[in-house]
């Protein structure tokens, strides 16, 4: 599903964000991206999802060669990549059931598929009582859960959430990760989860990507195996 062979990153002011990455990430796969500010977290996000492209390595993603696109294509690949941002970004003066809906308007689906699809969404994140709610009278928690919800309206095949938690007490953290388990496994959704909260990591177990100064210093599998030397 997602191949990164030898991904190579540094910035025009000689940062260098990333060092030779190796990382295979198998369908169906759920997760977690994790490590200090300047590790290379978000370059990483942005060399899979299109914005930055690697001075030298390979990147493929659902079968595509990222490294490879022009930038006319980047945005017909996104639609493969759902991104979900931790300072929600939902438009203030649609709905919630808008929201959603405008992430399939943008890809040309017709009335019918859309209003099929975002009942569908409404039901999965459990929003189907705010459907015609506005972000502002949601609570964070259900502002973040419409945020997964658009981000998978398009059934992506990757789903990459940058610090879902981040702005959310610990109850509310709990349940947005149990809301990516079931798209996880309902919707046979590849997930990444870049986060900062130890306690999840260390109390919902999922495959530990750690990266420091854009190198990955460990690989631990749910059960404790450690891939990379």
């Amino acid at each position: 599903m997602i191949f990164l062979k030898n991904i190579s990153k540094e910035y025009k002011n000689g940062v260098r964000a990333l060092n030779g990455i190796n990382l295979h990430i198998e369908k169906g796969e759920f997760i977690y991206i994790i490590g200090p500010t300047g590790s290379g977290k978000s370059t990483l996000i942005k060399i899979l999802d299109g914005e930055e492209i690697p001075d030298s390595g390979e990147v493929e993603v659902a079968g595509v060669n990222v490294g490879k696109l022009k930038h006319r294509q980047v945005p017909y690949y996104r639609r493969k990549i759902g991104v979900v941002f931790q300072d929600f970004r939902l438009l203030p003066k649609l709905t919630i059931f808008e929201n959603i809906a405008f992430a399939l308007e943008v890809v040309g689906k017709n009335k019918r598929e859309i209003r099929k699809r975002v009942r569908e969404v409404l039901k999965l994140v459990d929003l189907e009582e705010k459907a015609k709610s506005f972000p502002h009278e949601l609570s964070g928690g259900q502002q973040q859960r419409a945020v997964i919800g658009r981000a998978i309206a398009n059934s992506p095949k990757v789903l990459i959430a940058d610090e879902p938690t981040g702005n959310l007490d610990p109850d509310k953290s709990r349940e947005i990760i149990q809301l990516l388990e079931k798209i996880n496994e309902e919707e046979e959704t590849t997930i990444l989860m870049v986060t900062h909260d130890s306690e999840i990591v260390n109390t919902v177990k999922k495959r530990t990507v750690a990266l420091e100064q854009g190198y990955i210093v460990a690989d631990i599998m749910k059960g404790g195996y450690i891939k990379h030397d």
